[in-house]
């Protein structure tokens, strides 16, 4: 029997469990809004185009010039209700767009396509259009860098 009572004897007591179960409640709460990450670096600016349903015949990209830089992300808005996408067309030589030839299409408002200018995009005028739209005035330019 007195063995019995050793056993217990050694078992942490209920409220030592108890504040033990709290200290790591407060610690995992005061350390869930830390990062331990690589400090993040500059991802340049954010130019925003909007996919503009004018009228049943007009549809615009606003605005459909921009100029960006190595770095910069340019985000298509939808705004419409007609489905919207981003086509280059023309493109520098020296350009490899890859999987960024076309994007999706984007259905609807709020739906957002984001075009990051990496090392596919060299300096100059890149000509996009939105594919369906094309022959109602949805085209546009991105150059990047001082252009050409």
């Amino acid at each position: 029997m007195s063995g019995r009572f050793m056993s217990i004897a050694r078992t942490p007591s209920l409220s030592r469990v108890l504040a033990g179960a709290a200290a790591a409640g407060i610690l995992s709460m005061l350390l869930a809004g830390w990062s331990v990450s690589e400090p993040a670096t500059s991802r340049g600016q954010v130019v925003v185009v909007k996919m503009v349903d004018v009228s049943t015949t007009e549809y615009r990209f606003e605005p459909a010039d921009v100029t960006v830089h190595p770095g910069d992300t340019v985000r298509f808005e939808q705004t419409g209700s007609m489905p919207h996408n981003v086509e280059f067309r023309e493109v520098p030589a020296e350009s490899q767009l890859g999987d960024r030839q076309m994007g999706p299409y984007l259905t609807a408002p709020g739906e957002t396509y984001d075009v990051v200018i990496d090392a596919r995009f060299t300096d100059g005028v890149h000509k996009y259009v939105c594919t369906p739209h094309e022959t109602l005035g949805m085209k546009g330019t991105i150059t990047v860098g001082g252009g050409s």
